[in-house]
């Protein structure tokens, strides 16, 4: 179908290249491929390791003028105003397209796999 719901903020966070690498090869990227683009702030060797660190930027965060950081999101996503009509028409988008043969063909395929991978 096409990424096309979730396109606008993926794009905006690892650019138009690596969004039109992802969006035409589907295939998995590595976790590795993910935090050299922008998508992962950080990669962790355990849960463990991934709780402490969530909660040591938690801390810090909680110390941050609410203020500061409100005009700090503001800034950084400026330019994103039209986003709530970009994305309806890409939501539009991709119901046009889920419907379609291939598509109702794809997902069939894909539920008899998850089906027989079940049982």
């Amino acid at each position: 179908i096409g990424p096309f719901v979730i396109g606008p903020a993926v794009e905006r966070r690892v650019g138009s290249a690596a969004y039109a690498q992802l969006a035409i090869d589907a295939d998995w990227r590595s976790a590795e491929w993910a935090h050299a683009r922008g998508l992962f702030a950080g990669i962790h060797a355990s849960v463990a390791e991934l709780d402490a660190a969530v909660a040591a930027l938690a801390g810090r965060l909680s110390g941050f003028s609410r203020q500061a950081m409100a005009r700090l999101k503001a800034v950084l996503w400026e330019g994103t105003d039209h986003w709530p009509q970009l994305l309806d028409e890409r939501a539009r988008i991709s119901g046009e397209l889920v419907v379609t043969p291939p598509a109702t063909a794809a997902i069939a395929a894909a539920r008899s796999a998850a089906k027989a991978r079940a049982t």
